[in-house]
């Protein structure tokens, strides 16, 4: 029997390597038993994603839930992890909530998210707690569960938090990218209802992904680079998997970065909507966001890696925004999580405030806080030897890393080496994963791949 171990706020798997009904039921009837000895009752939300065999195994685990007494609710179809979370935290009964997804992995993946009863990530604490009482064996009882539609009232909210006026005004086309995932057909039906024109690309019903990744960093975003350069569209928006991180591209194709797509969106609710308070990023976060936000008053929060940590500095107050640094942005004055529909919407709404192009914009941005090349590459490698590195990594020397002399070394969280023209490196082994994630910022696109490629030669000779 495989032993469960959470990668932060849940378990994945590949289907040939334990995902499997017996482990999602262990799982889930794990979660349902610490909901039940601490709340005694309550509803738990379910939903899922659209990988091959999600249906079923949600409707596993809702029955699983629904043995311990507690109320399940399963969504009527495939659900972003956004509706999901609106859901959990809008119902005072909620004690919390399982998705099944894989959030950007490959269609060979497949596991099982579990949130808070106020849809945040469960901590460390607790996912131990859940850990230590998946059973080895599992009995036969499972208990009842019912249906719930919750992508309807989610778009309904969504489509609420905006301009809609200035939006339908703006007469707006875009190109539309849900990756096969949980946004097909919503974010087009949310945007059509706007005023929005909409191409929508990938948007059948597969489970394999037709061999992409729901993932919206490149090469995954060709498709959309493509269709957006060759027709006459305003922008074009990509959004990941589960709903949780989404990637903009302008009207002539070119990709505008996370990063920058984030200083974008801190600009609008500063200046379109009159927020204020300040911005919370993880340590691998691009130098372009840190020069936006000191440019607009805002302070700068640096925290770890993982979704609980922005929770917490949400929790204290004072936030404009989060982010992971890879596309999921949170505004909690509209959401307290990362929530692709809500970046999708803001994007679409600033355009409409401006009246320019999406790459006018993005070109005015680099004339006032300069132009940094953002990256990041992944090495996959045998899990032992990403063991060794994982303790290696805090005593290593980066002085032969580049050409370049750092300015100032960080061990926190992994290997971070700046340098004295605002670029830098980030090296982080993955704690869930036989991988090792390198993250870099370059003065100009050839800076950026030629750190991120000494990098990898770094990590590889150690």
């Amino acid at each position: 029997m495989r032993y469960i171990r959470f990668n932060n706020d849940g378990w994945y798997a590949r289907y040939d390597d334990g995902l499997n009904e017996t482990n999602v039921v262990r799982v889930a009837d794990a979660a349902a038993a610490r909901w039940a000895d601490v709340f005694g009752s309550g509803t738990v939300h379910i939903g899922y994603d659209t990988r091959r065999h999600a249906p079923e195994l949600a409707a596993a685990a809702a029955a699983a839930v629904g043995a311990w007494g507690l109320d399940a609710r399963l969504s009527d179809g495939p659900c972003p992890m956004p509706a999901l979370n609106l859901a959990t935290r809008s119902d005072p009964s909620a004690v919390g909530a399982l998705m099944l997804t894989a959030d950007h992995r490959n269609a060979d993946y497949l596991g099982i998210r579990v949130r808070n009863n106020d849809s945040s990530a469960i901590g460390r604490d607790e996912a131990g707690a859940i850990e230590d009482l998946v059973s080895q064996e599992l009995g036969e009882a499972r208990g009842p569960f019912a249906l719930e539609e919750s992508v309807g009232p989610f778009l309904a909210h969504m489509a609420s938090m905006v301009d809609a006026r200035r939006i339908r005004d703006a007469h707006l086309d875009c190109i539309l990218d849900p990756m096969y995932g949980t946004a097909r057909g919503h974010a087009a039906t949310l945007l059509r209802s706007l005023g929005v024109g909409v191409v929508e690309i990938h948007g059948d019903p597969v489970d394999d992904f037709c061999g992409t990744h729901p993932e919206v960093v490149e090469p995954w975003l060709d498709d959309l680079e493509y269709m957006a350069g060759q027709t006459q569209v305003d922008f074009g928006i990509a959004i990941d998997g589960p709903s949780n991180r989404a990637a903009a591209v302008d009207g002539e194709g070119n990709l505008v970065a996370a990063p920058k797509l984030h200083a974008l969106v801190l600009m609008h609710l500063i200046k379109n909507r009159g927020l204020s308070g300040r911005i919370v990023l993880p340590r691998f976060s691009s130098v372009v966001i840190r020069r936006v936000a000191e440019s607009l008053g805002c302070g700068v929060t640096l925290v770890p890696p993982g979704p609980t940590w922005p929770f917490e500095e949400i929790r204290q107050g004072g936030v404009i925004t989060t982010s992971d640094g890879l596309g999921g942005i949170c505004v909690p004055s509209l959401d307290p999580e990362r929530n692709a529909f809500v970046t999708m919407l803001l994007l679409v709404e600033l355009l409409a405030y401006e009246g320019v192009s999406l790459q006018e914009m993005a070109a005015n941005l680099d004339r006032a806080v300069g132009s940094m090349e953002y990256g990041h590459r992944e090495i996959r490698m045998d899990p032992g030897r990403c063991a060794v590195l994982r303790n290696l990594l805090p005593g290593t020397n980066p002085e032969g890393l580049c050409a370049k002399k750092p300015v100032s070394v960080s061990h926190a969280d992994g290997l971070r080496v700046q340098f004295d023209d605002d670029s830098w490196l980030f090296i982080r082994p993955s704690m869930s994963e036989p991988l090792v994630r390198i993250y870099g910022e370059g003065v100009d696109r050839a800076d950026r791949d030629e750190l991120l490629d000494m990098a990898k030669s770094y990590v590889t000779s150690l």
